[in-house]
């Protein structure tokens, strides 16, 4: 399949269906009545989301961030839910994105190249990568829950982004330690303020696991540069409700998000 054609066929899958149309459940409507009431609100709606009149938090607060923002920025030009939809495209087509590099940086290594032919003609390192890299961006496209969940204004399409992100990052530290760690930190920081403490700790310990298994040769600046950024998106929230000077009430409902 022509590369332009799998590139097509992902702005297709990941823009149709997401604007001009009502909430398809719940769970995407309480994420945009999160993300507007940010928009709408005070301090103490940034510290920690909820809906508005309802003392009950949502979460982690980095997608209601970000979908508050692009109401703030293009609320005004295409409407309040087509702006909070963007969220879903931008965490959509950010994983996807770093998916395929991922896999490329991986196809192109000299240590995964296929078998040289007697005869020649294999293909060369980077059209090896490509390939690869082509067809495991169709299998994320192929996903099961995908089609549905892409279009939503949930909290799980930011950790999707965190994670493929973390993915990318590893990967890159293969060749660029610093570079590499900047985007596994920020990936893990994501992670961590889309998501509770569990699933945060999986990702991290998966991460660890998979490096140390694989034998990766990752370097002391990409474990530096990654634990410094992951610490710092454990760390922000918590600090916030510290500034934010929360009332024990609220601080509670917090940490029970």
């Amino acid at each position: 399949i022509p590369r332009i054609i799998i590139f097509a066929l992902t702005i297709i899958y990941g823009l149709a269906g997401l604007f001009a149309r009502d909430p398809w459940k719940n769970e995407d409507a309480i994420g945009f009545g999160g993300m507007w009431t940010l928009n709408q609100g005070n301090a103490l709606d940034w510290i920690v989301p909820h809906l508005a009149g309802r003392d009950a938090s949502l979460g982690a607060p980095f997608p209601f961030w970000l979908g508050a923002s692009l109401i703030d920025i293009f609320g005004p030009l295409i409407g309040d839910t087509n702006a909070a939809r963007l969220y879903s495209a931008i965490c959509f087509f950010s994983a996807a994105l770093a998916i395929w590099y991922a896999t490329y940086l991986l196809g192109r290594r000299q240590e995964v190249q296929p078998m040289a032919l007697a005869v020649g003609g294999e293909p060369g390192r980077k059209n090896y990568g490509m390939t690869l890299a082509d067809g495991a961006l169709l299998i994320f496209l192929a996903c099961v829950g995908l089609a549905q969940r892409a279009h939503e204004t949930t909290p799980m399409m930011a950790q999707l982004m965190g994670i493929s992100i973390v993915l990318y990052g590893t990967v890159r530290g293969l060749d660029k330690p610093w570079q590499g760690g900047l985007w596994t930190g920020l990936g893990i920081a994501i992670v961590a303020l889309s998501s509770n403490l569990t699933l945060s700790l999986i990702i991290v310990s998966s991460t660890v696991i998979a490096v140390i298994a694989s034998n990766a040769k990752l370097r002391f600046r990409w474990t530096l540069a990654s634990t410094i950024l992951g610490f710092i998106g454990f760390a922000i929230w918590p600090v916030l409700w510290y500034w934010g000077d929360l009332s024990p009430e609220w601080r509670h409902i917090a940490q029970e998000g």
